[in-house]
């Protein structure tokens, strides 16, 4: 793992390296630990200094923990939209939901679930965006405010595309090339959600935070998490069942049982990197 460590700060491993080394050759290797020294080493070069101690070191975890489950938020709410096709045609869907009524209680929770989540989101994420939009604005700071006016774009470009595409009756192009132009849709959307999601990330990292100002955001990422971790079991579990007792519902959908499948990943990946997110962002022994 020497190589590893190679791309961490040099301030860094002059004082931790062989400290660091000493504890890997204690415990098994898994890709768990590569993954999670990646990550330390992003978060090493974005957020340390020299110094480990006091609340400028709490403030550095608490804002790279945002920051990760951020990120695994709109990973898991990419795969958690693909799920909400399993209703579509809803006739369909009803129709072998009269047989199998615990086809429509897992959809149903698993669809207040996944909005708790987002409502949880909203409730811990948009005070931290707007003391950052607020703190740029007030210093200044353009290194705040490309990101925040690119993630702007983003949305506004998400926008016009999705009103394009509900009238993409009235389009003669997306008539006659119908598959040309959904595919290139979703790329675009695909795009700019990664896009937006990188300068929202970089607008969080790139300000100063009082202790105070995120502290407040652990419970809702608690409730973020343990919704996640719900839909994550509910998704399954209806699939499974589907698979099980009306695998004929499958067929009814213009997309295939590939498309929850990889849903289900993405759900998975993301709760997997939120937890992991809102472990790095604990902060113990506060006083």
């Amino acid at each position: 793992m020497h190589w590893l460590l190679r791309i961490y700060p040099r301030t860094w491993r002059e004082r931790y390296e062989e400290e660091m080394l000493a504890l890997l050759e204690e415990h098994k290797i898994t890709p768990a630990t590569v993954l999670d020294l990646l990550i330390g080493a992003l978060d090493a070069h974005l957020n340390y200094n020299g110094v480990t101690e006091g609340v400028s070191y709490m403030v550095n975890r608490l804002r790279s923990g945002v920051v990760m489950i951020f990120c695994a938020f709109m990973l898991f709410g990419v795969g958690w939209s693909m799920l909400q096709r399993f209703t579509d045609p809803l006739n369909k869907f009803n129709a072998v939901a009269t047989f199998h009524p615990e086809f429509r209680v897992l959809f149903d929770a698993d669809f207040i679930a996944g909005c708790l989540a987002f409502l949880a989101f909203l409730v811990g994420g948009l005070p931290v965006f707007i003391i950052s939009l607020r703190r740029a604005i007030r210093h200044k700071q353009k290194n705040v405010l490309i990101p925040f006016g690119v993630a702007l774009s983003c949305l506004l470009i998400s926008v016009l595309a999705t009103a394009i595409l509900a009238n993409w009756h009235h389009i003669g192009y997306a008539m006659t090339h119908t598959y040309v132009f959904l595919g290139g849709y979703f790329v675009l959307v695909a795009f700019l959600l990664v896009v937006g999601t990188v300068a929202v990330s970089l607008m969080i990292t790139r300000t100063d935070f009082q202790f105070s100002e995120l502290k407040f955001v652990f419970i809702p990422e608690i409730v973020i998490l343990f919704c996640m971790v719900v839909s994550v079991v509910l998704s399954t579990t209806l699939i499974i069942t589907i698979t099980a007792y009306a695998p004929q519902l499958f067929n009814t959908q213009d997309v295939g049982s590939p498309m929850f499948i990889t849903g289900i990943f993405l759900m998975s990946l993301g709760t997997i990197f939120g937890a992991m997110g809102f472990k790095r962002g604990l902060v113990y022994h506060i006083n």
